[in-house]
């Protein structure tokens, strides 16, 4: 019978990356060697230990965890979260591309315009106003009236907001 950390780690659904301290990979998943490619023996620089160099956060450099949310890495979006120790470094990598589609289903019963769509589809991956308004080559008066209308056809139809990143709670723009 395989263990639950086992089982984890021939998940379909997340990748798992175990390196030591110096980023050398000393194993990986069938998801994160799709993602990744094969790093076995090699030390790895890009991606989450991209995110982990650049952390100043943490009180201790190689220990504790660290999660990085929405963060683009291999052409695609993940939750990636580190677990560190003196020794070891794991890494899960979770895709967000299912979640995305979910959650822009969700607003599909909205009847939204395409660009308002593609507003609420930035929305959903965390993309600030501001990068929404770079992105789209839209001033900031457009994204309001967007995101006002987005919030009309919201409240018109008492649909929940569901799906905005907790640090993008959507609110109602004047």
């Amino acid at each position: 019978m395989e263990s639950v950390i086992e089982q984890t780690f021939l998940s379909d659904d997340m990748g798992v990356c175990v390196k030591d301290t110096s980023g050398k990979v000393l194993q990986q998943n069938a998801l994160c060697l799709d993602i990744c490619g094969d790093c076995s023996g090699d030390v790895c620089e890009v991606a989450c230990m991209e995110l982990y160099a650049k952390d100043e956060s943490q009180q201790w450099q190689n220990w504790g965890s660290r999660v990085y949310k929405n963060s683009f890495a291999h052409h695609a979006y993940y939750d990636i979260t580190l677990l560190c120790t003196e020794n070891r470094m794991i890494t899960f990598l979770q895709p967000l591309k299912e979640k995305y589609k979910m959650a822009l289903s969700y607003y599909e019963q909205l009847n939204l315009t395409k660009r308002e769509t593609e507003i609420i589809s930035l929305i959903i991956q965390g993309v600030s106003n501001l990068d929404i308004c770079e992105k789209l080559s839209i001033s900031k008066a457009t994204i309001k009236t967007h995101l006002n209308n987005i919030y009309k056809k919201v409240s018109d139809q008492g649909i929940e907001l569901k799906y905005i990143p907790k640090n993008r709670l959507f609110a109602r723009v004047e």
